[in-house]
């Protein structure tokens, strides 16, 4: 079965970062270690228009080694990711933690229902940025 990814930034306190945030900006577009690293090594960008139950049918099709991958940037986008998590069909999470604070927003894990994720791994940027890689216990 394929592998399903999710790529987001957060803040700390679990809101979608504004694009204009400068450490925002460092991770959409940074090839070394942002969003651009993940989205070169998938097999499959998906978006809001890929239905979910197109990519429930897909996902079963192929084998592991394939990697559909959902990028969070924006309101849209995290709706979409919403419903991938509603669905349960979220494997592995890139969180990219920035360290801010807004206090209101839109929070990124209003959706989550509950799972146990394994940590794969963990990389502090010299921004103060952290990123970290979850793997769903299945």
């Amino acid at each position: 079965m394929a592998k399903v990814q999710i790529i987001m930034a957060a803040t700390l306190d679990g809101f979608l970062p504004r694009k204009e945030e400068a450490l925002m900006q460092w991770v959409r577009k940074d090839t070394r270690y942002g969003f651009p690293y993940w989205q070169e090594e998938a097999t499959v960008l998906i978006c809001p228009l890929y239905g979910v139950m197109d990519l429930m049918g897909a996902a079963r099709r192929y084998d592991k080694e394939c990697i559909y991958l959902a990028t969070v940037h924006d309101g849209e986008s995290a709706e979409y990711a919403c419903g991938l998590f509603r669905y349960n069909l979220v494997d592995e999470i890139v969180l990219y933690l920035l360290p801010l604070s807004y206090g209101k927003g839109m929070p990124l894990t209003a959706d989550f229902h509950f799972s146990r994720w394994r940590l794969r791994s963990c990389k502090p940027f010299h921004n103060g940025v952290c990123r970290l890689v979850y793997a769903r216990d299945r």
